[in-house]
């Protein structure tokens, strides 16, 4: 229905106008490089064929666009050759491993042992280790003004009817007790 042709542009209209109006120049030569496209009968009539280049295409037809999608898996030696691969970009490998002289573990060189340090941080967490003590007012509360200070969790129904398993959870029922018959 529409074609192209090499009628008047546009842009060289603006571009002849900018003697006139020097800001439509660089107007111009941007709407020259866009695509002309006119009706076909107005070709037929200007031209009396139509426009028939076997070069030009339409732009979605087969210029690689939708075709560019990874037709198989990468493989793992080569994921593994990108990431550790030459160039400044990859991972680097850590050269700098000694082994620790206290527990023998591998570790970074010139960095504490985690083995180590973990151990440490065990010995100190009990040591320093207080277990959470009541504040000297309530201690002396008996249980009842406890209870009534601190009610507590109170179940609904709705609760107290699921924990109550038994009428709803049916066990299996146990085989009798086979005899071994010897004689």
């Amino acid at each position: 229905m529409y074609g192209t042709a090499a009628l008047p542009s546009l842009g060289r209209i603006l571009s002849q106008s900018a003697v006139l109006l020097p800001w439509t120049a660089t107007f111009g030569r941007a709407v020259d490089s866009l695509p002309v496209a006119y009706p076909i009968g107005l070709l037929e009539k200007l031209f009396g064929q139509r426009d028939r280049r076997k070069d030009e295409r339409d732009f979605f037809s087969n210029n690689g666009i939708l075709l560019a999608v990874p037709k198989k898996k990468v493989s793992h030696q080569k994921k593994r050759q990108k990431l550790y691969g030459p160039g400044s970009k990859q991972l680097k490998m850590i050269n700098h491993l000694n082994k620790c002289p206290s527990c023998g573990h591998q570790k970074r060189a010139n960095t504490l042992c985690m083995y180590c340090f973990d151990e440490i941080r065990k010995i100190w967490k009990t040591q320093t280790f207080t277990a959470n003590e009541e504040v000297p007012q309530e201690k002396e509360i008996s249980e009842v003004d406890k209870r009534v200070l601190y009610p507590g969790k109170k179940l609904r129904e709705h609760e107290k009817k699921l924990r109550d398993k038994e009428s709803y959870v049916e066990r299996r029922m146990r085989t009798l007790p086979v005899q071994d018959n010897k004689q």
